[in-house]
């Protein structure tokens, strides 16, 4: 083997190594701090958001302090906003759609009871006395243990929310003083650097920096707008619980195609519980394929463009995986992980082109 391509093998293993032995360390110290980490998440992730804003401001003559607090406070104040005139239409739409469920219900039970018993012919209890007397002779079976499971996740959750909540106001604290040292953290952690390599890690930050901000707000941005739209039409269309399905898509849509499937699907089932299978639920269909056309043709490329460079299957992939290992600490870890592993992955596979190891010719 040619000295060259053993120095480059030699070379690619070491890096290797570091590079796995520091991944590992990383996921290990995050997996047992995920719960204590969540709230510091959150508010670097708020920090890196609105840092470039709050530096605009500082660079109007503006004390930074200030600018933070004039920031928090405008969005705390737009979300009390957004919570006092949404909350009161949700709240009714709930109360009615609660009213009417019953009747749905039986409607469209009626429909398809004689449909599912002559295609399979099971034959459906008809009252609660007859389901009962089938299970206790056991020609009916119950679900216990997916019965028992959904008992324990719910307990779960219940006692999480405490936890949750007190994270939940923790977080603009620890976003205050993040966005106050974000600038100096910067400068601190390239001081940690060996001065030879500072200009590469430097330039390298700066790419992923590119890739992360224009996926993150422009996902944020294309998500209000997603979730303006189908709440809007839904509401138009006639579809109870309209907006709480549009603020649903709009939150789902942080993630890549989840959010307008969760609403096509949403709003078609609650379509064919209200109206039935008629013009209504063509309408629904429509107004999601407009809104497809818009995000697809007009949206993306306009706000997130095709220069970010995070495919959405990627960022699909990197919070699955994330969510998987580490909860809510890996979503809001997986798009910038993903964002510093395409680049280390592009440089590598640049190295390995140019290398000999690549370019030899094969020999006779």
């Amino acid at each position: 083997m040619p000295s060259d391509d053993r120095i480059f093998i030699e070379r690619a293993v070491r890096v290797a190594i570091v590079a796995a032995i520091v991944v590992g360390v990383g996921f290990a110290l995050l997996f047992v701090l995920k719960a204590a980490l969540t709230p510091l998440a959150a508010a670097f992730v708020l920090a890196y958001l609105f840092d470039p804003l709050i530096d605009r401001i500082e660079a109007r003559r503006m004390k930074r302090g200030a600018a933070i607090l004039l920031v928090l406070l405008v969005i705390g104040l737009g979300g009390l906003v957004l919570v006092a005139g949404i909350l009161p239409r949700l709240v009714a739409e709930l109360a009615v759609l609660a009213q009417e469920l019953p009747g749905y219900l039986e409607r469209t039970l009626n429909s398809l009871i004689p449909r599912f018993q002559s295609l399979t012919g099971v034959r459906v209890p008809s009252n609660v006395a007859e389901l009962a007397e089938r299970i206790r002779s056991g020609e009916l079976r119950l679900p216990l243990e997916a019965i028992r499971n959904l008992l324990q996740q719910t307990l779960l959750f219940l006692t999480g929310t405490v936890s949750g909540v007190i994270g939940l106001l923790i977080v603009p604290i620890l976003a205050y003083y993040a966005l106050a040292d974000f600038d100096r953290l910067k400068a601190r952690a390239l001081t940690l650097v060996p001065p030879r390599h500072r200009d590469y890690v430097l330039e390298k930050a700066t790419t992923v920096d590119g890739l992360v901000s224009g996926f993150l707000r422009g996902q944020l941005t294309i998500a209000l707008i997603l979730g303006v739209l189908y709440a809007v039409g839904f509401t138009l269309i006639g579809i109870d619980l309209a907006i709480g399905v549009g603020m649903v898509a709009g939150l789902m849509a942080l993630i890549p195609y989840l959010g307008n499937i969760v609403a096509v699907i949403a709003a078609s089932l609650l379509c064919v519980l209200k109206f039935g299978v008629d013009v209504h639920l063509l309408l629904v269909l429509g107004w999601y394929a407009v809104i497809q056309s818009l995000e697809g043709w007009i949206l993306t490329p306009r706000i997130i463009g095709h220069s970010v460079g995070l495919h959405p299957a990627l960022v699909i992939i990197a919070l699955l995986i994330g969510a998987d290992l580490l909860g809510f600490v890996g979503l809001l870890v997986a798009v910038p992980l993903a964002a510093v592993a395409k680049v280390f992955l592009e440089e590598a596979l640049t190295a390995y082109r140019a290398s000999g190891l690549f370019r030899e010719e094969a020999g006779p």
